[in-house]
């Protein structure tokens, strides 16, 4: 499995990587710009990333642009809606209105901080993104 680890908070990437690392191989970038990019030259090489986590608050571009601009790409690329790539927002950002854009923008599920190694294991076998 490809992950794509986004996350400004040095501590959050390495415990996500610590967890998702058994099931694949972790691309991890402390913001989004650099990730949409990594995602644009991943499809553009015809490849697949399984899996995205997202933090909602980064300098920069913030995880809502992020989830946006990854959409579009899959759009252009011509991936169907239900091919896409499961994006996770893991953020502790609890402003519904936030939480609720970034379902709309079409996010898989959302995930607050802090979390645990069975929440984010949960999720991924609900979304079916692992088995077991």
């Amino acid at each position: 499995m490809n992950i794509i680890i986004v996350d400004d908070d040095l501590i959050c990437r390495n415990k996500l990587t610590e967890i998702l690392k058994v099931h694949g191989k972790c691309n991890v970038f402390s913001e989004g710009n650099s990730a949409i990019t990594y995602f644009g030259n991943i499809l553009r090489d015809k490849q697949k990333v399984n899996l995205i986590t997202l933090d909602i608050s980064m300098p920069g571009a913030s995880g809502i642009t992020v989830l946006h601009r990854l959409r579009v790409l899959e759009r252009i690329s011509g991936i169907a809606p239900n091919q896409q790539t499961a994006i996770l927002m893991v953020t502790s950002n609890t402003d519904k209105s936030k939480v609720n854009k970034a379902l709309s923008l079409g996010c898989t599920d959302y995930i607050l901080k802090p979390f645990d190694e069975a929440t984010i294991l949960a999720r991924l076998r609900k979304h079916n993104i692992i088995k077991g």
